[in-house]
């Protein structure tokens, strides 16, 4: 199915901007002129909030995780009765598992192959960013990997500086590279921004298009929505996974 008004309506999106005219929710108002099944890929993307919110409250952070699927409400009271069940705040290896469900379940059940590759390069692109940081403080990345595939498998036991992956991602020289937080972060954000627009660049009017755009949506609103000081907070506590 074609999009024409839909994609002719969506204004352009560069990654310098500090703007937007459309976000994420105004997209996701749009559900009454989307198909069914163009739909369910939506919220695929949007499941990504919930984890990231049960990754928040892991921290014993009540922080604002905006169009999740579930209430909110819904996620802090399972993990409070979780943890008054004696356990402590579930570990960063526990998130794990859940991100390793994700996906699983999206790349399993979407019907989208735009989304089916975008969640392998973004599960590769996490493992990747774990491994770098676990490398960085002496620990091996075994433990802080999702899942299981030959990436996998090469960052937990190779000992080049790019992992081995320099001929497959060759961004991965520039993330082992930089040393300074913030930078690290912003480079994130155009690996992901340059993937996007590579599998985009010569589609038309697909779906795969507003796909494309509700994720660069989350990268624009991540980073505009928080301060300097903010930022220098999500990135210590992601220091800490």
């Amino acid at each position: 199915m074609k999009y024409y008004f839909l994609i002719s309506y969506l204004p352009d999106l560069r990654r310098e901007d500090k703007k937007i005219k459309v976000r994420f929710g105004d997209l996701l108002a749009e559900k009454n002129q989307i198909a069914e099944e163009d739909w369910l890929q939506v919220e695929l993307i949007t499941l990504a909030h919930d984890i990231s919110l049960i990754e928040k409250l892991r921290s014993g952070k009540d922080l604002e995780v905006e169009h999740t699927l579930c209430d909110p409400e819904f996620w802090k009271s399972l993990v409070e009765f979780f943890q008054s069940g004696g356990a402590e705040r579930l570990e960063p290896h526990q998130v794990n598992f859940l991100w390793e469900a994700y996906y699983d379940h999206g790349i399993e059940t979407t019907t989208s192959d735009f989304l089916r590759d975008y969640f392998l390069f973004e599960k590769d692109l996490r493992n990747i960013i774990a491994a770098v940081r676990a490398r960085r403080k002496g620990l091996g990345p075994s433990d802080h990997l999702v899942g299981e595939s030959d990436v996998v498998d090469i960052l937990s036991r190779s000992s080049a500086e790019d992992f081995g992956l320099g001929k497959e991602y060759p961004w991965v020289e520039r993330l082992v590279q930089i040393q300074d937080p913030v930078q690290l972060e912003d480079t994130i954000e155009q690996v992901v921004w340059e993937y996007l627009d590579q599998r985009t660049e010569h589609l038309d009017f697909e779906f795969d298009v507003v796909l494309a755009y509700l994720l660069k949506l989350e990268l624009l609103e991540k980073r505009l929505s928080l301060s300097e000081e903010q930022g220098m907070a999500v990135v210590r506590q992601l220091e800490e996974l």
